[in-house]
Order: C-alpha cells, then structure tokens, then sequence
C-alpha cells in the first residue's frame, strides 16, 4: 500500500519532468520561430529610387550623402515619397526600420502608405526624433502590402534636413516599436537642503508685484494625432525652448511667465513617472526666467483631450498617456496622477526657488464627457452638484501634495481654479477653497475672454467690436470679484485673457484690455493678469511667433496692457488712432438677410449675428419683417439667446409692440400680412447686442428680409 508522502512525491517526480518537457518543447518552438524569422531575408528599399526633388521643389534629395533637405512653408505638408514598384508585398515582414541621423534639432516624419485606404493616416504616419537615429516600427497587423514610402517635415517645420542610412522590411521574433519615450535618466529632485523664501509678504501684497503676465505655451504642446516625444512643442508651431524666448518676453516688458504644461504625455510607466527629460526641460526655462527676475507660474495639465477619441484610445492602451477628469467614473484615477505628478513637480522644484515660483494646479478642469462643461457648469444639475465637490477634492489633495514635500513648498504661493476656470465657478458656494498648513498663500484664479480667442464662429469667435455690453460684463465680473474676494483681502490672478484674436481690428483689442487693466488695477482690488497669446500658432496668427521669436501684435496692444498692469493708461498716438479707427458703417434700411429663406417647420431656424447690429442700429429702432406664407396657418417667432443660456422670445420682452400681425399663444406671431414689424427700446437693443444670436422660427413661411428702420 502506497503512503500518502510516496504518492505526493512520485506525482511532484512527474509534474517535474511534464513541465520540463514543456520547457524544451517552447524553447525549440523559439528557437524555431527565431530561426525562421532569421532566414526570411530582408528587404532593402533602394534609396535611390527617390526623384532628387518633389515636384514643388520645397524637397530634395542627395543621392550621394543620402541627405534630404526640406524647405518650404512651415504651414504646409512639405513631402517627397517613392512608389514600391506599384505595390510592395509584406506578407513576410513584421517591421520596418530605418536607420538615420538628423542634422539639426528637430525629426521628420516617415510615413508608409498601405494599399488597404482604410488605414488611417494616423496608423501610417511616425515621427522620427532628432535623439534618435533607429526606428523600428512594427507593420500593422493584417496588412500585406504597402504602395509608398513618404519622408516630409515635422508639424510648422519650414526647414530640416536629415541623412537616412537604410530602410530594410524584416521579420523578427519581437516586433516591438522603438519606445521614444525610453528614459533612463534619474528623477529630477531639488537637493539643495535650505533657500530663502518672503515669508513675511502678504499674498494680496504678492499678487500686485506681478505686473502684465504672459502664457508660453511649449511645454503644455501636445497632440493626440501624433507623438512626438520629447519633441512634442513641434506640434504646436515652437521651436526648441531657449532663453531668447524668455527675453522676448521681459524685453517687451512682461514681468511674469505661466508655463502651462502637459505632463500626462510624457509618462514612463503605469506610476505616472513623468519623464526625467521632460522635467528636466521645463526647469531650465524655470531658471533663465528667474535668471531674469521674472516671475514663474508652472500649471498643471488641462483635460479637455480626454473626450477625443484618438486620445482617449492613448490614454486607455499605452502607459506613456494619462489624463484626468472631474467626474465620478475616472476619480480614481484621476486622483491617483495628479498626487503622483504634483509630488513629482514638487520635489523637482523646492528649496532652489524663492517666491518667484508659483504653482498652478490645473488648467481649466472639468468634466469634458458632461453637456454642462467650458463654463456651462450648473448649480442646479445633480452631476454638476457631485463635480463641484469633487473639484475641491481634487485641489486639497493637490496642495496636501505639494505641502507634503517640505522646504520651501510648505509656504509656496499656490494658485486653484474652480471647474472650467470660470469666474461663476469660483464665485459659487459650491466652490471651497483647501485647507492649508499655512496661512494665506492661496491665490484664486479664473479665466474670461470678453472677445473670444478665436475668429472661428465654429468655435464660439467671431466677435471683432468691443461693444458696451461686453464693458458691462467686465465690470459685472469683477463687482461679483470683490464681493467673494477682495472685500475679503484676497487677491485674485487671471490666469488666461486677451483682447481678442489677432484678426481682430487692434484698436478694439487695445479696447478691451485698456477696460479689463482698469477694473483690475481699481482701488481695493489685487489681481493680476496673464494674456493669453491667440489661436493659432501654427498660421501665424498668434501674437508672437515663437519660432522666429518676434512680436505679431502691435506694440501698442502690448503696452496697454503692461502700462495698465501699473495703473496707467497707455497714450496712443493721434496718427495711430486715426490709421486704425473702425467705422462701422449703418445697417439702417438693408437686409440682414444673404437671400430669402424658407421656414417650412419648426426644425428650421435662420440666425442672425448680432454683430451686425453693434454701432450700426440707432439707440432704439423697429425690426421689419417681409414675408411670404405657404399655407393659412403661418406662424413666425423671432428670439434670442442670451449669454447665460436662456431663451428669449422678443414679443414677451417689456415695451415691445407687434404691429401688422396679432400674437399668438403669447409667444409667437400669426402671420397675416405681407410685412410687419417689433418694436425694441433701449433696453432690448441692448440685450440683442450681447446675445449669442437672434432665431427666427416658424412654419409656412418664406422670410424675405429683416431690416432696421428708425
């Protein structure tokens, strides 16, 4: 009879040998599979297929240094590709490499054109960086042939050029990308053991030493579409940062720099690891600014890529993207990386900087996948409700973060939003500000832009004249400021505003700031002010050009707002106001309308820019409308909407009059004749300025025109 230990023992024998044998047996299939990979014999890309130009002439190519030149305008794709005999088979390889040597600061784009057009040029296209000189890129799976090789410029890259050694198909055993975030550099951390640091100052005293503030935006460069690495600045139209940036700055007069930043796309590993590099980047432009007496604002990551798909997928499947968001579903999370980045900041800048450096904890956060967002937050939504609380959890655990790293960072100046940075949601009761270790060296910060920041309607721009509604609500702003702060000593910073984009006629830019400095500098008010640089860098219509580091905006513009920083008012020449004054010419008598339109049911609607009614309407007036109807039961509404999302139906507005059409249901207009026409007052003109549009509704009704009569 077998004891239970000998049966034990000659089963633990067998196992043995079983997984033994299975050992050998994945080591031969391995071994196999290398082996195989290893005879199928690469495929070399003859190089000197390529032509010696493209055909705009903006790409050429050396044929015997192997050196492609690129130089064309940094706006447009600048490329040069050759076609694999018609069609390349892969069905063999599982990647690509090449092997290369940039001759410049900045990496190009390598791009393979499958014969399947369904890829998408996102899945085709790979950046090569300058402190690389191989790439290996795994095929995607399924594909088996490719049409094209492409080289062109890195994103807003006028000129570039680059050796390329060889580009060879292969089939290996391991088909894994060149990691180009791969770091093996140690953590950035402030060593030095003491440093001075103001204790003494107030944060209200603070606020008012930090002049006319400008945002530079590098480190905060980032695209879902692509991944550049280190490089990501490329992305947005930067060059490489240098101190010369910094002196564009002070030279101009700037006395404080915001760094917003973009950490999330720089991580190394599933602990949110920023990438030492990264760090280590953003800390030399920290010193050249300090070098220069300037103040630092570094700020933490924005969200607002969270809810676009390509980032998302990054952010779901690849260790090197994390992200945030003010919700419930990614608390978590959330939670969990902005402690990790924070401390990671923190430590990196500590006992080595004085109260020259601030910390802003996040850029505009909010809830992106939620209707109620950018500022639409509501007090009376339920999941509004949770994010507002959930926002000041965020902010305590951020500056218990920070604090927890000692030295200077206990008493550091630490600047919070509420969600979306909007002055509503910081004025909110649902808005509280953290606990702190210490006292007063919390700065509450918000955002307003009374023009916009982009001439983009699609994107809410288009508002070219400063108009006196939006004076009034700059100076609603900031009554409702004093009210929560500085009535209270507490001094506010806005972190992000402008006078519109650049397009924008620069006397109502110059405008609009001139007003924003005045109620910002008023007696019994700290804040300062941080301008916001414009849309669009890339197309050169931002107000600075940071790859050729020079002023797009007017110095005027500038000095408004510096002179205004210091309470003063900038004088104007009379040579410029005359060169640049904007006559608006009267709408009187014409039609509002490009061509009739027809309105056949309620899912139709015309709008009207109330744009066209600034400075070119009397102070009171009558709208006249002329119409066609298509059936006995014609009914018009005409409305607006105002700026804090409510629906305005004109015939319920005060003092308004129908005349030559009755209405109906207390709201609309049945329509019975041909033309009739509304009364608006003061006030109402007014009100229909400052709305985001004016509808006109209805059903059975062709609108022929609108216009204005005295």
């Amino acid at each position: 009879m077998k004891t239970t230990t000998q049966a034990t023992k000659r089963g633990g024998y067998k196992s043995f040998h079983h997984l033994r044998k299975l050992f050998i047996l994945l080591t031969l299939t391995c071994l196999a599979c290398s082996a195989f990979a290893q005879n199928v014999k690469a495929y070399t890309v003859d190089l000197n297929q390529f032509p010696s130009s493209n055909d705009q002439k903006t790409v050429t190519y050396n044929k015997a240094t192997k050196t492609f030149t690129i130089k064309g305008d940094p706006k447009d794709w600048n490329g040069i590709g050759i076609w694999l005999y018609g069609v390349l088979d892969i069905s063999d390889y599982n990647i690509v490499r090449i092997k290369y040597r940039t001759l410049g600061d900045c990496g190009f784009r390598f791009s393979l054109d499958y014969e399947d057009d369904a890829i998408v040029w996102q899945d085709e296209d790979n950046y090569c960086p300058s402190y690389l000189t191989e790439m290996v890129i795994p095929l995607i799976p399924g594909q088996t042939k490719v049409k094209k090789i492409t080289f062109a410029n890195a994103w807003s890259i006028g000129y570039e050029q680059f050796i390329v050694e060889s580009i060879t198909f292969e089939k290996v055993s391991n088909p894994i990308r060149t990691d180009i975030h791969a770091s093996d550099e140690p953590p950035v951390i402030d060593t030095a053991s003491t440093g001075k640091f103001d204790e003494k100052i107030s944060a209200w005293d603070f606020v008012q030493k930090l002049g006319a503030g400008y945002n530079y935006h590098a480190f905060m460069a980032m695209s879902p579409e692509a991944d550049y690495g280190m490089e990501a600045f490329y992305t947005w139209g930067f060059s490489r940062p240098t101190k010369d940036a910094v002196l564009l700055f002070k030279n101009a007069g700037f006395k404080t720099l915001r760094l917003q930043t973009s950490p999330q796309v720089h991580m190394l590993d599933e602990n949110y690891t920023i990438d030492p590099r990264f760090i280590k980047a953003l800390k030399q432009f920290v010193d050249w600014a300090i070098e220069e007496d300037m103040y630092v604002i570094i700020c933490g990551p924005h969200d607002e890529d969270m809810n676009k798909e390509l980032y998302k997928k990054k952010y779901e499947n690849d260790i090197h993207y994390a992200g945030y968001n003010v919700s419930e579903e990614y608390k978590d999370k959330s939670e969990k990386f902005l402690t990790a980045m924070w401390k990671q900041y923190a430590q990196a800048f500590n006992n080595s900087y004085d109260e020259h450096l601030m910390f802003e904890l996040l850029n505009e956060p909010m809830d992106c996948f939620h209707e109620h967002n950018f500022g639409g937050e509501k007090t009376n939504c339920a999941v509004c409700k949770k994010n507002y609380a959930l926002m000041n959890e965020y902010n305590q655990l951020m500056v218990d973060a920070i604090r927890s790293t000692g030295g200077n960072n206990t008493k550091r100046f630490i600047i919070l939003g509420g969600l979306s940075e909007d002055w509503k949601n910081i004025t909110s009761n649902l808005f509280k500000m953290p606990k702190d270790k210490v006292k007063d060296r919390l700065i509450p910060t918000f955002h307003i832009y009374p023009l916009h920041f982009t001439d983009d309607p699609a994107k809410g721009g288009g508002i070219k004249l400063y108009k006196d509604s939006v004076r009034k609500s700059i100076v609603e702003i900031f009554a409702v400021l004093d009210k929560a702060f500085f009535k209270k000593h507490i001094p506010v910073i806005l972190t992000e505003t402008n006078g519109g984009p650049l397009t924008n006629p620069v006397l109502e830019r110059i405008n609009c700031m001139k007003d924003m400095m005045a109620e910002s500098t008023k007696k019994g008010r700290s804040c300062a002010i941080c301008v916001y640089w414009g849309e669009d860098y890339k197309n050169h219509r931002a107000d600075f050009d940071p790859w050729n580091l020079k002023w797009n905006a007017q110095p005027e513009y500038l000095n408004t707002i510096i002179y205004g920083a210091q309470g003063k008012e900038y004088p104007l020449s009379e040579e410029f106001l005359k060169k640049n004054e904007v006559i608006v010419p009267s709408i009187v008598g014409k039609n509002l309308l490009m061509e009739p339109f027809e309105i056949k049911n309620w899912d139709a609607s015309y709008r009207i820019d109330p744009e066209l009614l600034v400075r070119s309407v009397p102070p009171k007036y009558k709208l006249e409308f002329t119409v066609e109807t298509k059936d006995s039961n014609a009914l018009f509404q005409v409305g607006f909407g105002d700026n804090n999302g409510n629906w305005h139906d004109l015939v319920k507005e005060k003092n308004v009059s129908v005349k030559g059409a009755a209405i109906q249901d207390g709201w609309c207009i049945k329509v019975t004749n041909e033309v009739f026409t509304i009364s608006i007052d003061e006030n109402l003109a007014a009100a229909l300025e400052a709305s985001n549009g004016i509808f006109l509704n209805g059903e059975n009704i062709i609108i022929k025109s609108v216009k204005v009569l005295e």
